[in-house]
């Protein structure tokens, strides 16, 4: 009996050591660091604003470069869609040969933060306004929508989009203004044309 006891006395001796261990461990393991949220936000604002200081500046290049990743995807206001840094480029480019000038003003309504805030996605308002190579200007009021990824020491856009509304905008407004100011020509000049027409026949008769 005496001899057993020593060994039982080990065996209970080991085991506390290794408990503070074990707790450590656990610790660890199940313990989830939070995302600075602050920090974050504050880096994204300042990305925000360098990316629409240099959109304000047409520099629509250095964006595509410094702040595209290179498999980015948009979609535009007017449905279309476009891929990769080039494809930005290009967008804008074909947006140049009828617009003189695009400025934006944008704010940012919502922001959610995904992996542990390696990613996020942000929504505002766009407060963009154009000046049209025929010399009309408009505000557009879009919505936009950014997905952004921290990659290189850096926040990426990895996907954007812009909207408005389909239904109540200055592009369309200026269309129904256009049609009404066609259609009530149109209809002036049958009239002219048919009272020239029963003049005519009249003094014929």
């Amino acid at each position: 009996m005496s001899a057993t006891k020593p060994h039982k006395s080990s065996v209970l001796f080991l085991a506390l050591l290794l408990l503070p261990l074990s707790v450590v461990g656990q610790d660890k393991t199940t313990t989830a660091v939070e995302p600075d949220t602050i920090a974050i936000g504050e880096q994204l604002d300042h990305t925000k604003k360098e990316i629409f200081q240099l959109f304000n500046q047409g520099k629509y290049t250095d964006i595509a470069e410094q702040y595209c990743h290179p498999e980015i995807t948009c979609m535009w206001n007017d449905g279309t869609r476009s891929k990769g840094r080039q494809g930005v480029v290009d967008f804008f480019a074909k947006l140049k040969e009828f617009i003189d000038v695009m400025q934006v003003s944008p704010t940012t309504s919502e922001r959610a933060l995904y992996e542990n805030g390696k990613y996020v996605v942000s929504i505002g308002d766009l407060g963009d306004t154009y000046e049209m190579a025929s010399g009309n200007a408009f505000d557009l009021n879009s919505s936009w929508m950014a997905t952004l990824v921290y990659e290189d020491n850096k926040w990426q856009l990895i996907s954007f989009a812009s909207s408005t509304n389909a239904f109540d905008n200055p592009v369309i407004d200026g269309f129904l203004m256009l049609r009404t100011a066609w259609s009530a020509g149109i209809g002036l000049l049958t009239g002219v044309v048919l009272t020239l027409f029963f003049r005519r026949k009249k003094k014929t008769d």
